[in-house]
């Protein structure tokens, strides 16, 4: 089928939204809404004002009776918060795992620990990796990079506690899960409170996703990961299963990631406030956006949330 759709003004925008049967109130400030946050951006957040739909469509497009934008936006405002909150305790954990996976491989194997192919299993395609880390550091024009290249010529690489800060999470999760050396996977999960190395390489996949909603702004609060949490025994009245074919799994909702972080943050941050302005963001919310997140009903009586 070949793309026909040619772009809409504000006011035609605002009008079919009306004519699908939403509130749109005041006028004005739908069309400021419309205008600086965007159509197709908002519509993430109406689709659960839609009507279900019939004869196996897609959707409806057609708004149940008490549906209105100021709901929308809300939900919108309520997301974006979310995120924030999110992001900041994932920075906690990203610089805590840098920090501390660091520390233990130059300790262990040296200041250029990263040029060592025989430490890293065939999971890394080190070759790759490091000419991503060379490109980076070419194009950095961090202090720390631009003293070092202009100072040091044997190795190129800067060292690993320099080289680590321009990795993103999702590429350091990677060198993570390759390291070899079982014993530092092993305190860098004591560190942060996880059981297992496996555990931990689990985790901060699923973080380094979550992470990169945050960071481009998508929408987050309803989302399922592509990939699931590993099941951790120790914070199984927190989490919330699922019966997935004959096995039970981590429900790939937010409220499980949230968890994790919680007791993450409390391994880190002892005197942090973040517990309890995420719990403020999140009582404010209906039992329906709260369901929709993956909270369980009981989910204010579980231990995580009253420490």
């Amino acid at each position: 089928m070949k793309f026909t759709k040619k772009p809409s003004s504000i006011e035609q925008q605002l009008q079919l939204l009306i004519q699908r049967g939403m509130d749109v109130g005041d006028h004005a400030t739908a069309m400021k809404w419309l205008e600086t946050v965007g159509y197709y951006r908002l519509s993430a957040y109406w689709l659960p004002f839609e009507r279900p739909p019939e004869n196996g469509n897609a959707r409806s497009k057609i708004f149940e009776s008490d549906a209105t934008l100021s709901a929308v936006t809300d939900l919108y405002v309520f997301d974006r918060r979310l995120r924030v909150l999110v992001l900041e305790a994932i920075e906690r954990v990203e610089v805590h795992v840098r920090s501390r996976w660091t520390y233990h491989m130059a300790h262990a194997h040296g200041a250029h620990a990263h040029l060592d192919h025989r430490l890293f299993s065939g999971f890394l395609n080190h070759a790759e990796q490091l000419v991503r880390l060379a490109r980076a550091v070419d194009k950095s024009e961090e202090t720390f990079i631009l003293y070092h290249k202009g100072k040091y010529t044997d190795p190129y690489s800067p060292p690993l506690w320099s080289a680590t800060e321009l990795m993103t999470l999702g590429e350091l999760s990677k060198w993570f899960q390759a390291t070899k050396d079982n014993k530092i996977k092993s305190q860098v999960g004591r560190d942060l409170g996880l059981p297992t190395k496996e555990i931990v390489e689990g985790t901060l996949q699923v973080l380094a996703l979550t992470r990169n909603i945050c960071a481009h702004h998508g929408r987050l609060w309803n989302r399922r990961t592509v990939k699931r949490l590993p099941k951790i025994k120790r914070f199984k009245k927190d989490l919330v299963l699922v019966t997935e074919g004959q096995q039970e799994e981590n429900d790939n909702r937010l409220y499980n990631i949230l968890v994790v972080l919680l007791h993450m943050m409390d391994k880190q941050a002892t005197d942090s406030t973040w517990r309890d302005r995420l719990r403020n963001l999140i009582e404010a919310q209906s039992d329906s956006d709260r369901s929709k997140m993956g909270f369980p009903t009981d989910w204010r009586t579980r231990p995580v949330w009253n420490p």
